[in-house]
């Protein structure tokens, strides 16, 4: 039995906690309202305040990329606004942004600014989409796919394992050493950190995506690479 949704009002959604064991968590976003969480995602990506600590002149080396890089989402964003589409870039920060949202609700997790507003290049990330810190001050690297007619659990999984083979999460350490704690760093430098698969859900019986998804990361070999595996299922209602 899972536990009740809690409502996220201000956000248009609501959150689940659907799986909380040692080493898999898992959770579930229901959009309710997509003009409310497209004003969110448009607040989340233009807000500036994660780069008041850094020194001015690391704060000079991201300004550009993080005002060039919020200024094309935004546009997406407003294009959502204008026609109301759910496109594939729309659905994909939606997908980024709301899981890291419903992992600090549920899980008591701190969200970083989506990987592209500090990356070098706009739309061109081969790597992790977004990054959460745990209570254990452990990095979170998370994949996330969107479809508007599959479930796509089946592709964030295996390419959130195989980024990790390929060593892209330390690729990111020097941007998120600006970011995060010496603790969290010094835990990714000992290969202590954690994955998370986010992905849409287009079914109404989102139970058995999620249990499949469960199944999937069990049959993986992602549990032997990371602390604990995360599974975002996030559904527009």
């Amino acid at each position: 039995m899972h536990n009740l949704d809690q409502l996220d009002n201000d956000w248009g959604c609501s959150h689940q906690n659907y799986c909380n064991t040692s080493d898999i968590k898992a959770c579930i976003v229901k959009i309710t309202d997509l003009e409310k969480i497209s004003e969110k995602l448009t607040e989340s990506v233009l807000n500036t305040s994660w780069m008041l600590n850094l020194d001015s002149a690391t704060q000079r080396s991201y300004t550009y990329t993080a005002r060039d890089t919020a200024n094309a989402l935004v546009e997406i964003f407003k294009k959502f606004s204008d026609d109301h589409q759910l496109g594939a870039e729309f659905g994909e920060i939606m997908v980024s942004i709301s899981s890291a949202r419903s992992l600090s609700v549920i899980f008591k997790h701190i969200a970083l600014p989506i990987a592209e507003i500090w990356k070098p290049q706009v739309k061109q990330n081969e790597g992790f989409d977004f990054h959460t810190v745990c209570t254990g001050s452990l990095i979170n690297f998370g994949e996330a796919k969107f479809s508007g007619s599959i479930n796509p659990h089946g592709k964030a999984i295996p390419q959130a394992e195989g980024f990790i083979n390929e060593d892209k999460h330390f690729r990111d350490r020097v941007h998120l050493i600006n970011l995060v704690s010496k603790e969290s760093i010094n835990n990714l430098d000992d290969d202590k950190f954690g994955a998370i698969a986010a992905f849409s859900i287009n079914s109404e019986d989102y139970t058995s995506i999620m249990d499949n998804a469960l199944e999937s990361i069990k049959k993986s070999d992602l549990l032997n690479k990371v602390e604990c595996a995360y599974l975002v299922g996030v559904i527009v209602c």
